[in-house]
């Protein structure tokens, strides 16, 4: 009884275990289909991938082909600017390249077998190419050097500008406007300068008259109602008020503004496409001492003392 009872079991674990081992058979399988699909992917991954990058590539060929392109158009025409004569190369024939200095375009050149004359013709036409070219070099060399030394490299601030000390010699009212006055007006020179200054609804005439003043000298001449302005009138200037700036006992005609930590000589004449008198002229106040200023210096003539404004404190200058 017991034994057959025992066989029935080892029959019953005899069928489990053969199913489990059909079981992992088949997962095996699973296992085995699953790798197969997962390489598969990565495959199909790694060629997707590099279809990208191919038309990536493609596209940048084409813009680089699009710049060359351009490059030689741009070249062509610095080349034809230059006086370099452009000539057609046709099929069969060899390229060289005459010897130019550094820097200069080469121009494209057609070169068969020569004779012994034209040998000689070519050595002479590149001797003469050479030389034409060095005159040019030499030509832009001595364009360069007066702008490496030109004002431009200073800084722009108030040294730039020609403010001297001035007598009003005369004034009267301008013919043609009733807002300005025509002046004629000393500045240390060989004759008076005529000044043209929109002064009259803010001083009246009897004080124009033998009045000290500081005069911007160095701005380009301007006709102001049919009269030329050879020089501007320097006042402490609000909306309700105007004043002339007045330069410090004992000055001159002639005598020059100075400013403490901006040295060096104005411009000859400042140049209206710079703006330069636009960018200096908002850093040009009256302190609270009514001492007229650029950036808190005072306007100075050396050994005299400073300019102020009558009563207008913390003003703008123009």
């Amino acid at each position: 009884m017991f034994l057959s009872r025992f066989l029935i079991k080892m029959a019953a674990n005899n069928a489990v275990l053969n199913r489990l081992e059909q079981k992992g058979a088949e997962a095996d399988q699973v296992i085995e289909y699953l790798k197969q699909q997962v390489a598969l992917l990565k495959e199909k991954a790694i060629l997707q991938a590099s279809l990208r990058e191919e038309k990536k590539l493609r596209v940048e060929n084409a813009k680089l082909k699009k710049e060359i392109e351009g490059l030689k158009q741009e070249l062509i025409q610095a080349e034809i600017r230059n006086g370099v004569k452009q000539i057609a190369v046709p099929p069969g024939t060899t390229v060289s390249t005459a010897s130019f200095a550094d820097g200069d375009p080469q121009p494209t050149a057609v070169t068969s077998s020569p004779g012994p004359k034209d040998h000689v013709k070519g050595e002479d036409e590149e001797k003469k190419k050479k030389e034409k070219v060095e005159k040019k070099g030499e030509k832009k060399e001595k364009k360069q050097q007066p702008a490496a030394g030109s004002s431009d490299s200073k800084p722009v601030d108030v040294s730039r500008l020609d403010l001297r000390v001035g007598c009003i010699i005369t004034a009267e009212k301008h013919p043609d406007a009733d807002s300005l006055y025509v002046e004629k007006v000393d500045v240390g020179e060989a004759s008076p300068r005529t000044v043209v200054s929109g002064l009259v609804k803010h001083v009246p005439l009897d004080q124009m008259q033998n009045r000290m003043a500081i005069l911007l000298c160095n701005l380009k001449p301007a006709k102001m109602r049919g009269v030329v302005s050879q020089a501007m009138v320097m006042c402490a200037s609000s909306p309700e008020k105007v004043e002339i700036l007045a330069p410090p006992p004992g000055a001159v005609p002639g005598d020059r503004i100075t400013f403490e930590g901006f040295p060096g000589d104005p411009e000859k004449e400042l140049n209206p496409k710079k703006k330069m008198w636009e960018q200096i002229q908002p850093d040009l106040h009256t302190n609270d001492q009514c001492v007229a200023t650029y950036k808190g210096v005072p306007f100075e003539v050396k050994g005299k003392g400073v300019c102020r404004a009558e009563t207008m404190a913390n003003s703008g200058i123009k």
